[in-house]
């Protein structure tokens, strides 16, 4: 893709979703007047906001959903919850954002990869319950491109086995299960305030939780494993969020429902022109859920579409449209994860799904222009009308 690549996207894969500079002016001029950049009032907003709409005891403002990530692991394979050391192993999916395993391994621990469903490409219940040993100290789930997965159905899975269960839900803010927003549930739901997520912090995370102890573990633990006493518990890290970061999540959560309700319409429009091309395949909800659309991401089967992946990525490119190809590598495969790859258990699914995967645009920026083009685009492709 190198040598198509422009210096500056026609059309962005991302771009987002920001608050008017009026929303936000007031609260940034008044953090900077008070001088407290940071453990002051705004984080404490946006953690009682964010508790309250995913109806749940606690959400912890975090500098990122991947040290809220570690925070967890932490607190559940160390000694706050007195975990023997041969408890080392994480189950997750492979085909996922390598954040996952990179939150488990600077832990000490093994992520375990299993397959996923070919259809909600999450990982399923069943599968889990195989992948279980006596070394097993979590389950990790993923609510992928902001597709809920089955929470539900993982704990009764976990429960049966005594372990706990942690969702990266970094691609999840706006998305619903059941008439719900997705937050509950688990033992812990920890999501992205990242700029290409629903609701932006610039860069941030939120552990969200109804166990008081990880709460205050993490909560420790993102200030350095010390309570204020100056006397650590445990070697935590640095994991505040900014005041000015809280201020700004704070104003973009005002305006998060108007942003997934744009994103499904968006979603549904790409999927109206794309459903007559054969071999184009879509992430489909289970029963109950709305996902955040945090991407649209969809597959390509050459055999039936006329054209691979990679061409149809190519001749958006020349038109200046930026595409993403999630999670080409998965993780099994990736330099910093692969060593724990077990080959005598084999990915076919996540093998099938990572070379045809590809994020098409999605975002403010993407109206029904831009997903006409996309569309014609790679209908072109297909039929041998574009290089």
């Amino acid at each position: 893709m190198s040598e198509h690549v422009p210096l500056a996207w026609r059309v962005p894969v991302a771009a987002p979703h920001m608050p008017t500079v009026d929303g936000v002016l007031d609260d940034l001029a008044a953090i900077l007047r008070s001088g407290r950049l940071t453990k002051g009032p705004f984080v404490e907003r946006l953690e009682a906001a964010v508790a309250e709409r995913l109806r749940v005891r606690h959400a912890v403002a975090v500098s990122s959903c991947t040290i809220g990530l570690m925070l967890v692991y932490r607190g559940l394979a160390g000694p706050a919850r007195g975990r023997a050391a041969v408890r080392d192993e994480v189950v997750m999916p492979s085909f996922t954002f390598f954040a996952a395993p990179a939150a488990a391994v600077w832990n000490g621990l093994k992520p375990v990869f299993i397959d996923v469903d070919p259809i909600t490409m999450n990982i399923e219940p069943e599968e889990v319950a195989r992948s279980i040993t006596p070394r097993t100290v979590a389950i990790c789930g993923c609510h992928t491109f902001g597709n809920p997965c089955d929470v539900a159905g993982l704990e009764r899975v976990a429960d049966a086995h005594g372990v706990p269960v942690v969702i990266d839900a970094a691609h999840a803010f706006g998305s619903r299960a059941n008439g719900q927003p997705v937050g509950a549930g688990s033992t812990a739901q920890v999501f992205s305030l990242s700029p290409t997520k629903l609701l932006v912090a610039g860069e941030g995370g939120i552990v969200a939780t109804d166990h008081d102890w990880l709460a205050a573990w993490v909560r420790a633990g993102r200030e350095y494993g010390h309570d204020g006493s100056y006397d650590p518990l445990f070697a935590g890290l640095n994991g505040r969020m900014p005041e000015l970061s809280a201020a700004l999540a704070v104003a973009s959560l005002e305006t998060l429902d108007a942003v997934a309700a744009a994103r499904a319409a968006t979603a549904a429009a790409y999927r109206q022109r794309l459903a007559h091309l054969p071999g184009i395949g879509f992430v489909e909800p289970a029963c109950g859920a709305e996902p955040s659309y945090k991407d649209f991401s969809i597959t390509l089967d050459a055999t039936r579409l006329g054209a691979t992946r990679d061409a149809v990525r190519r001749g958006l490119a020349e038109h200046g449209i930026e595409t993403r190809c999630y999670f080409d590598p998965p993780c099994h495969r990736q330099v910093a994860f692969r060593q724990f790859h077990d080959p005598r258990r084999p990915l076919p699914i996540t093998e099938r799904l990572a070379p045809r995967s590809l994020a098409l645009p999605m975002g403010p920026h993407v109206d029904d222009g831009v997903v006409a083009e996309v569309c014609d685009v790679i209908a072109g492709v297909a039929q041998g009308c574009l290089a």
